[in-house]
């Protein structure tokens, strides 16, 4: 099949989370397209961008979409009903490490693929999020589905027709009006894009669609957090490779490692030890000479990241292995 990588980025200063994608997707999928809608980019990374004819910069707006709540309006274009393109939308925190089309060639081209939620977050699985939009429910998955990658084709289109509706519904435009720093205060149906699309892959309109979700730890790593990647997970890394998708979730490295954001306290120090240690940030060094721009966070090296390391032997998995344990073992007592 003919692939497509699909980014979208608005947010200003962001440019640097586009330039790791591009270039992973560039080093690991040389020549294959990749759409990029970035409105008003700055000048300097449209002429970044010259050296990277695989990419097609798009300034226009999208019609209808909000922000963030672009994937849908962003993919329904690259799929053409007599064609079986596939096309892949992945987050502009994202990194790949190898081709990642091996992983969708023995799946039909009926079969949505998408990336699982962190499992340390809250009110987990579809069947909340069907019936928060008051759609009847054809099925429940008991883990959410996270939308930072996701593999569709034409068979997608009634799917992301009815996401897109939803996004531009009133009830959810208004609840993108809730600060960040509030949102679960809301309904987990409101969150996000993401727990739109789990609301509808539970719905019975779409309970005969294939749903392959990408494995956690083994084929996309969520990264950052000293609970999402599990004990369990770190250890059975021990024995595979980097996963072939590379997350920076929730808080991201360039700006929580960045000299001048330094943020006082313990608990900013150990959020930037986390990313100290993170398998994105180790993957992300190989690309330093080709952004095209400064990046002293990715010399941030403290005393205790340094041994956390040189324990971890250089593998992937290990390097935060202990953290991990430690605030494992403090919330199962804290719960005891």
């Amino acid at each position: 099949m003919k692939t497509i990588f699909c980014l979208a980025e608005d947010r200003r200063g962001a440019e640097i989370g586009l330039k790791l994608a591009i270039l992973s997707l560039a080093e690991h999928c040389p020549g294959v397209p990749v759409v990029l809608h970035r409105p008003d980019p700055i000048p300097s990374f449209v002429e970044w961008l010259k050296a990277h004819p695989q990419v097609r910069l798009v300034t226009e707006p999208l019609p209808g979409a909000n922000d963030w709540n672009c994937k849908p309006h962003a993919l329904l274009p690259l799929l053409p009903e007599d064609d079986e393109t596939q096309a892949v939308w992945i987050d502009s925190d994202i990194m790949v490490t190898r081709d990642p089309r091996p992983l969708f060639a023995s799946v039909s081209p009926q079969t949505l693929i998408l990336a699982q939620e962190a499992i340390t977050q809250t009110h987990q699985g579809t069947g909340i999020r069907t019936r928060g939009w008051e759609l009847p429910v054809g099925r429940e998955f008991p883990r959410t589905f996270n939308s930072c990658v996701i593999r569709t084709t034409r068979h997608h289109h009634r799917l992301l027709q009815r996401w897109r509706e939803l996004l531009e519904d009133p009830r959810y435009i208004a609840a993108c009006e809730v600060p960040v720093a509030d949102i679960e205060k809301m309904p987990p149906h409101l969150w996000c894009d993401q727990d739109v699309l789990n609301a509808l892959i539970g719905a019975a309109e779409f309970a005969d669609m294939p749903v392959r979700p990408l494995a956690h730890a083994r084929e996309l790593l969520h990264t950052g957090g000293a609970l999402g990647f599990t004990v369990g997970e770190r250890l059975r890394g021990l024995f595979l490779p980097v996963p072939t998708f590379l997350h920076a979730i929730a808080g991201k490295p360039w700006v929580l490692l960045s000299p001048a954001n330094r943020q006082p306290g313990r608990y900013a120090a150990f959020r930037r030890l986390q990313q100290e240690l993170s398998p994105f940030v180790a993957h992300a060094r190989r690309y330093r000479d080709q952004v095209g721009e400064p990046t002293p966070w990715f010399d941030e090296h403290t005393p205790l990241g340094t041994a956390l390391r040189i324990a971890g032997l250089g593998n992937w998995a290990l390097r935060g292995l202990p953290i991990t344990v430690a605030v494992t073992v403090a919330r199962k007592l804290k719960m005891a």
